[in-house]
């Protein structure tokens, strides 16, 4: 018996629409508790699917839970239903600690190797099964300190080729710089983001040592802060750059 099979997953709620009714109108959503053993906490997760294609991209979002509170859930159903998004699947991976109600995204998202290794052994399998999704078809978003995460992910694994690091801040970990620095990863495709008075101190030391790499870098700009209003607002333009 291999070491995923020790996981168990607590389903909560489940389908929102049967398999063959999926569609941008009627997204297929299943909420469950993952019981890691890697992290010994159980991880909240929301997984949207708008289509029943198996070769159909997904996305991974951290912070899931603040992101779906704070809006962003119902702005990818309008722009998927609206068709100025392609379709995707979506995971929301809650930092807020199931049982207890700690946020926990400190601890996550400072360059945690057992982070990655929940989303490599745990997360991603249970919602892909045996994955058989190419990186190029796999995307990571983080907000702040998710984009610190995000980077960190993008030099230490190869579980994705798509980031996108909306207004981060990686002050809290020079690992990560260094893990990029060092990466045998190839082609990734890197969005990095800042709004005014807001990480932009950050995006340009991310920013050249991504194109030192050679990988494809898009910067965003806006007037936006640092919240979910300028973060949700530029969704349309970082998952069409995703997803294409």
């Amino acid at each position: 018996m291999g070491f995923l099979s020790f996981i168990r997953i607590s389903i909560v709620m489940i389908t929102s629409a049967s398999a063959n009714q999926c569609s941008p109108d009627n997204p297929v959503e299943q909420t469950f508790s993952l019981d890691s053993k890697i992290l010994s906490e159980q991880i909240s997760v929301v997984h949207y699917s708008f289509s029943t294609s198996k070769d159909i991209p997904v996305i991974y979002i951290t912070d899931g839970q603040k992101m779906i509170d704070n809006g962003a859930l119902e702005r990818i159903k309008t722009l998927t239903r609206e068709e100025k998004i392609p379709k995707a699947e979506y995971v929301f991976v809650s930092t807020i600690a199931a049982e207890t109600k700690e946020d926990k995204r400190n601890t996550y998202f400072f360059c945690n190797a057992d982070y990655i290794w929940f989303f490599e052994e745990e997360l991603v399998p249970r919602i892909e099964g045996a994955p058989s999704r190419k990186a190029k078809n796999r995307s990571l978003i983080g907000i702040s300190f998710g984009g610190l995460n995000a980077a960190y992910f993008s030099g230490k694994t190869d579980l994705f080729q798509n980031y996108a690091l909306l207004s981060p801040i990686t002050y809290p970990c020079d690992d990560a710089l260094k893990a990029i620095a060092f990466s045998k990863n190839k082609n990734l495709n890197i969005i990095i983001s800042t709004g005014k008075n807001d990480a932009e101190k950050y995006v340009t030391p991310l920013a050249n040592l991504y194109t030192s790499k050679e990988y494809r870098v898009k910067n965003i700009t806006t007037n936006g802060a640092h919240d979910f209003e300028n973060w949700n607002g530029q969704l349309q333009e970082v998952l069409n750059t995703l997803l294409q």
